[in-house]
C-alpha cells in the first residue's frame, strides 16, 4: 500500500471524525446516556408532582387497555424508589466499566467523567426535589390544610388513609391514589432512606470510574 493511500484514509477519518457532532459522541457512552435518561424521568416526575392536572394517568398506547391510573400520587411515592434502583444499575455500569481502561487516564473519558459529576449532582438534586414532595404536597385528606407534613417521620396516623394530593384541581385524580404503607413510619423513613443512598450510590459510581 502507497505512502499516498494510507495518508488519503488518515485524512479521511481525519475528517470523519470532525463532521461528528460531539454530542452524539458523548452519548455514545451508556452510563452517560443512561444517566441522562435518568434526569429526564426525574424532571418528568417532579414537572407532574407541582402540575398534577397536567398527567391524566393514562399510560401511553397500551392505555384503553391497561386500566391504570399513574396519576401525580403514584408517581410522587414510586419516583425516589425507582431513581434509587437505578442508580445501583449506574454504579454497577460504572463499576464495570472500570474494569477497562480508567476514566482519568483518557483525555475524552475525563472530560466525559466531569460532565457526569455534572449529570450525578443533578441526579441527586431531582430525587431530593421528588422526595420532599411526599411531605409537601401528600398528606391524608383531613391534614391537607396543614402541609407540609415531616412529622410523619416520627408520627403514625390511626386507620387505613387514602393519600392525597392537597394541591387544588385534584379531586379527581384523588379517587384512584394508593394507601399509606403501614406503619407510616417505615414509608416516611424509606424516602430519607433514598435521599441517603442516592448521593452514596453515584458517588461510588464516579469513584470507580477514576480508578
Amino acid at each position: 500500500m502507497s505512502m499516498t493511500t494510507i495518508t488519503q484514509k488518515k485524512g479521511n477519518r481525519s475528517m470523519n471524525d470532525a463532521s461528528s457532532p460531539q454530542g452524539l459522541s458523548i452519548l455514545r457512552d451508556p452510563l452517560l446516556r443512561n444517566a441522562l435518561i435518568l434526569v429526564a424521568a426525574l424532571a418528568g416526575a417532579l414537572f407532574v408532582a407541582r402540575a398534577p392536572t397536567s398527567y391524566t394517568g393514562e399510560l401511553p398506547v397500551i392505555g384503553d387497555y391497561v386500566p391504570l391510573k399513574l396519576n401525580a400520587v403514584y408517581i410522587v411515592v414510586f419516583a425516589p424508589i425507582l431513581a434509587t434502583i437505578a442508580c445501583v444499575a449506574l454504579l454497577i455500569e460504572a463499576s464495570q466499566q472500570s474494569g477497562g481502561q480508567s476514566w482519568s487516564r483518557s483525555g475524552r473519558k475525563r472530560n466525559n467523567r466531569t460532565l457526569l459529576a455534572i449529570v450525578f449532582a443533578v441526579i441527586v438534586g431531582l430525587t431530593t426535589a421528588v422526595s420532599l414532595q411526599y411531605f409537601l404536597i401528600l398528606a391524608p385528606a383531613e391534614l391537607c390544610p396543614t402541609r407540609p407534613h415531616f412529622d410523619l417521620l416520627w408520627t403514625n396516623l390511626p386507620g387505613h388513609n387514602r393519600i392525597t394530593h392537597c394541591m387544588s384541581g385534584t379531586e379527581e385524580i384523588n379517587k384512584a391514589t394508593p394507601y399509606y404503607v403501614e406503619p407510616q413510619l417505615l414509608q416516611a423513613w424509606a424516602y430519607v432512606a433514598c435521599l441517603i443512598a442516592t448521593p452514596v450510590l453515584l458517588g461510588a459510581a464516579w469513584w470507580r470510574l477514576g480508578r
